[in-house]
């Protein structure tokens, strides 16, 4: 008798564990096919609506069909329209019948700095720039050796105009220079020894001191013109800043978009400096929106003249940065032959003001 309610007890037991709140919903438990979720936007304000559209795989809407699943918060069914009321990134998929969609992300944000407004509507002729990362250190006895040959390339007609630059200062951990990003950045590029200069985000890596060698290289991945534009403005936050961007096309194409918090004038004895302005390292990476992918986060195909928006957060993480002197760095990114995405264009924003799109 006590044997049996012993094992009636645990069956009891396992009942009510099976039917606890937090499990996922069986829908949730099932793969995903057969329709696919998109939103309105990719970023959005607390307290402004997110709209939901379902389409099956043959392109049918079947959006009325559907539920709609939060599953940040314990993958509860939202209504469509979707006014969140806390700031975070949220994700979401959508049931229809026996079509379940993959997960999308959108992120909301306390506040968004407004856009520039774009002065050529008509227009998707833009300026392009490259994408150099110097992966460096202040402990680095070889590193002013390319410090010099990139001031050097700076100073060499119109060079300047063709790259922005990036510093990842992963050399190493005692560097008042250095960010868990910038060692992530440094990772992805398989960097080993220093200084190395790479770029964009595919092409060949150089340790070469050579401005002439430099300029080589950029001009081999300098294009006329690019193919599509940056808008972007960006605010400071309590504990982050906030970097709203706008993608624009010239050439049909996936596109993804990501941003890097930089600073300048950061003090640090740089050994074996020839030049007392090799002690103020500027364009130190603090800070990335993502770093896997390296190229950020999707915005789907864009077709030329249009434009996607998204807006990110980059978190402050130390009191030792120096807010005054941030900046963004904002790259864009597009699918190449291969399916691998490469830098299309990059911009720069500072931080409390906006960069417009640079037409040629």
């Amino acid at each position: 008798m006590k044997l049996t309610k012993f094992i009636a007890l645990i069956a009891a037991a396992a009942t009510l564990a099976v039917g606890c709140g937090g499990d996922k919903p069986e829908d949730e438990k099932k793969p995903a096919g057969g329709a696919t979720l998109k939103a309105d936007v990719l970023s959005v304000e607390v307290n402004n609506p997110i709209t939901f559209t379902v389409t099956a795989d043959d392109g049918t809407d079947i959006t009325a069909d559907a539920t709609i699943y939060d599953k940040t918060h314990d993958f509860q069914a939202v209504s469509n329209p979707f006014t969140p009321t806390e700031d975070g990134k949220y994700e979401f998929y959508a049931v229809a019948g026996n079509a379940i969609t993959e997960t999308i992300e959108v992120t909301v944000l306390p506040s968004i700095p407004a856009l520039p407004a774009d002065t050529n509507e008509a227009s998707t002729e833009f300026k392009h720039r490259i994408l150099l990362v110097d992966h460096t250190g202040n402990t680095c006895g070889y590193c002013p050796k390319m410090m010099l040959a990139l001031k050097e390339v700076s100073e060499s007609g119109d060079y300047h105009s063709k790259y922005y630059e990036a510093m990842a200062h992963s050399y190493a951990s005692t560097d008042p220079a250095t960010s868990a990003a910038a060692n992530a950045i440094s990772s992805y590029y398989g960097v080993n020894s220093y200084p190395t200069l790479t770029y964009n985000f595919l092409h060949p890596t150089t340790s070469s001191f050579n401005a002439e060698h430099i300029k080589q290289q950029i001009d081999a991945q300098w294009k006329e013109a690019a193919d599509a534009g940056i808008a972007a403005s960006a605010s400071l936050a309590a504990k982050s800043v906030v970097v709203n961007t706008e993608v624009k096309a010239a050439v049909e194409n996936e596109y993804r978009i990501t941003a890097w918090l930089l600073e300048d004038g950061i003090e640090a004895n740089q050994v074996n400096a020839t030049e007392s302005w090799m002690n103020i390292h500027n364009n130190a990476i603090r800070q990335a929106s993502t770093t896997n992918p390296i190229s950020g986060t999707d915005l789907g195909t864009i077709k030329v003249g249009e434009k996607k928006e998204l807006a990110m957060s980059l978190n402050i993480q130390s009191e030792k940065w120096n807010r005054d002197n941030f900046k963004v760095m904002v790259i864009a990114s597009a699918k190449n032959d291969k399916g691998n995405f490469e830098v299309a264009n990059v911009a720069i924003c500072p931080v409390g003001s906006t960069v417009s799109y640079d037409y040629k």
